[in-house]
């Protein structure tokens, strides 16, 4: 699921092992995979190469005359190197033509691995929330909750029909640490979709999480969960928070970074896409602290309207040519994908900070790389923060912005009582840190 754990992933590596051409500097070395995937290549590292992380080479499949890539040396290792493509993506028709390649025995050996990992999973899930649902609680006694959800594509590849039918109505998918505070991920058995639709489902997943995690002290909700609680009815109050605070840090961190990359120094304003939503809102007036100038671009918008916060200036527009001029953009929209209808008034060279939900997908950052658009994940860090499985698209130490403000206020409840400063000092005193990565290729 979106928010659940796990690995899953738009394209499988393969374990498929063929040979290749490396050229590169007038050389051409023979070697062989280990691995591939839609956006790169594990190889057997030949003796006597030597390649620097950063490097760009040519990679040639002497089995298939008409396929030739670009790649970037990701890592090297003493047996193994990593490559990354270079503006480009296996498509399935091609990767399935590098499939036909192998050995028979290959394919079988691939796709029995696949047929493991996700039957491994399913039986997971299944004996966490049955026989070993009651000893996961007794040991983990966590001090907050992750409320998450999924859609339907999602949760197939957790769990089928026949299980949902023996597990509750939520399930317990993950395990979290920070410092000395334990928690777990817990998802509600109802698709996104259901609860945007039915205020009784919602209620009823939250009163099952209260029941459920009487003793924890914070439950956090996830991406548009909030929303679908006010408009449930339900006051968010102690133990829920909703999360809006963490975000917030998050952005407003990741906005200070990017104004200090050589390439934008000079940039005194920021878009935000998505100005207009619960979050961007409160988003464009925090970062009135950090540019002159910060326009919040959505089509709710009716007409332009400036708002002067004694720090700095809000244009609320939903006219796209206060676009064009731009370099920095903040995307809060729907989904990462509504940025596609925008990409011709975004310059070339610009910057998207993406925490959107749905992310920004693959395909669509290829479309905006073609346009000279970067896209950059945004995530919080903290040395001392595991989740146990990942959630899908982040690393294990990488916290969602929604759940940051149930772990501060576990450290310090008194902070929300405070302003946004107070909150980003305390968040910053206590470790949490704004990041921009690559997205990863899921």
């Amino acid at each position: 699921m979106r928010t659940l754990h796990g690995e899953y992933r738009r394209h499988l590596r393969s374990g498929i092992r063929v040979p290749v051409v490396l050229k590169y500097a007038n050389h051409a070395i023979q070697a062989r995979t280990l691995d591939i995937s839609s956006s790169g290549l594990r190889l057997k590292r030949p003796e006597h190469l030597y390649l620097r992380p950063g490097e760009v080479i040519d990679v040639d499949f002497p089995d298939n005359a008409d396929l030739s890539v670009e790649a970037t040396v990701a890592y090297t290792g003493k047996s193994h190197i990593g490559l990354q493509f270079y503006r480009k993506r296996f498509s399935d028709d091609e990767l399935n033509e590098l499939y036909d390649i192998a050995p028979s025995w290959q394919r079988l050996v691939a796709s029995g691995k696949r047929a493991l990992w996700r039957n491994s999973r399913r039986f997971a899930i299944l004996s966490a929330n049955t026989f070993l649902r009651s000893p996961i609680h007794a040991l983990a006694r966590p001090h907050f909750v992750f409320a998450v959800y999924g859609n339907r594509q999602q949760a197939g590849s957790y769990f089928t029909p026949w299980m949902a039918e023996r597990m509750p109505s939520n399930l317990v998918l993950g395990f979290i640490r920070n410092a000395d505070m334990r928690g777990l991920l817990v998802a509600s058995q109802y698709m996104e979709d259901e609860l945007e639709e039915d205020s009784e489902k919602v209620r009823h997943y939250i009163d099952q999480l209260r029941r459920d995690y009487p003793d924890a002290k914070r439950i956090a909700l996830v991406g548009r969960l909030p929303n679908f609680v006010m408009k449930a009815g339900i006051e968010i109050t102690d133990p829920l928070v909703e999360g809006s605070l963490g975000t917030r840090y998050m952005i407003w961190d990741v906005a200070r970074q990017m104004r200090e990359r050589p390439q934008y120094s000079q940039q005194t304003s920021i878009v935000v896409l998505g100005g207009a939503g619960r979050i961007g809102n409160a988003v464009c007036r925090d970062l009135t602290g950090l540019f002159d100038k910060v326009i919040g671009f959505d089509p709710r918008y009716e007409e332009d309207t400036e708002l002067d916060t004694g720090k700095g200036t809000v244009l609320q527009t939903s006219k796209l040519s206060h676009l064009a001029e731009e370099l920095l953009f903040i995307g809060l929209t729907t989904h990462g994908d509504a940025v596609l209808d925008l990409q011709q008034y975004i310059s070339p060279g610009a910057l998207i900070a993406d925490d959107t939900h749905p992310c920004i997908s693959m395909a669509a950052r290829e479309r905006l790389q073609a346009r000279e658009i970067a896209v950059e994940k945004v995530v919080l860090s903290h040395e001392e923060f595991m989740m146990w499985p990942r959630l899908p698209a982040w690393n294990n130490r990488d916290i969602p912005g929604c759940l940051v403000e149930a772990l501060v206020l576990l450290r310090q409840p008194d902070v929300v009582e405070g302003t946004f400063a107070d909150f980003c000092q305390e968040a910053e005193f206590l470790g949490f840190t704004g990041r921009l990565i690559s997205p990863l290729n899921e």
